[in-house]
């Protein structure tokens, strides 16, 4: 029997372990959103209480996350049928597996994470090919932009489930120092309400990560695109909008869903560097 792995994560970092566990999760769903079979394959090698993780998570959350990645799949897909050969950067990259979800065959990927995680990853994960770069950088160590390089083919940013765990005056100092060195750059992340956080909260202590925390909320789009003429909206996504018919949340998870629509909650935010 293969020796499970185990792991030792900064306080924000172990927070990978929640759309990881999601994403496994949901594939045993009768009808799956994501179907993300990669992720059940990297839970099987690490040495983590799986059982007390997904028992300690609401249907809610497991749904949200799933969604977020759902949506972010469908909005790198359509830019990849315009820029075939455009570059797609995932910063706080940790166990995500969009490259297996979305991948053209051409696209150049590039997964940005902290040291240790990306450690992690390169165990659990290693680059599956030459168009796959990592980079164990943190992103406020802006020397990544020049590993990630020329940029004529189109660049897509993803940054799922990180800026909301950091203070407002960083998320700013991060987007407003890179938007005009990479014009023409499309970003997409998820944000949340100050409501929202206090709910979202709860939800990460209860699965067990008692010192991770929400720091940023954000309702409006324009309280970034206040920050820098650089910044342009393209579009805002509410969670759980569009959601595929073939899911079957309970009833309670339904509500959630509705209250979560209603008071704008969380959200993804899609903007282009101009």
């Amino acid at each position: 029997m293969t020796e499970k792995l185990k792991t030792t994560l900064g306080r924000v970092q172990e927070t990978l372990f929640l759309p990881l566990v999601s994403r496994a999760t949901e594939t045993t769903f009768k009808h799956p959103i994501l179907n993300d079979k990669k992720s059940v394959e990297i839970l099987n090698q690490l040495d983590v209480n799986y059982k007390k993780l997904q028992r300690n998570m609401r249907e809610i959350g497991i749904y949200g996350l799933c969604y977020r990645a759902y949506k972010m799949d469908d909005v790198v897909r359509k830019f990849l049928k315009k820029h075939p050969k455009g570059k797609i950067l995932s910063i706080g990259a940790g166990l995500d597996t969009t490259y297996y979800r979305c991948d053209n065959g051409t696209a150049i990927w590039y997964d940005l994470d902290l040291p240790d995680s990306m450690e992690l990853r390169n165990k659990l994960l290693p680059p599956p090919n030459k168009r796959v770069t990592y980079i164990a950088k943190s992103m406020f160590d802006y020397t990544w932009i020049d590993d990630i390089g020329n940029i004529k083919d189109g660049l897509f940013i993803l940054i799922p489930g990180v800026l909301p765990y950091f203070k407002e005056k960083d998320v700013k100092a991060l987007l407003t120092h890179i938007a005009p060195k990479l014009k023409g750059a499309e970003i997409m992340f998820d944000v949340i309400s100050e409501f929202g956080k206090f709910f979202v909260n709860i939800g990460i202590k209860q699965s067990g990560m008692k010192e991770a925390n929400l720091e940023w909320g954000v309702l409006k789009p324009k309280t970034v695109t206040d920050w820098s003429r650089h910044i342009e909206l393209v579009k805002t996504y509410k969670f759980f909008k569009d959601m595929p018919a073939t899911a079957n949340p309970k009833v309670q998870t339904k509500s959630a869903m509705l209250m979560n629509k209603i008071f704008d909650m969380s959200q993804m935010f899609h903007f282009q560097y101009a």
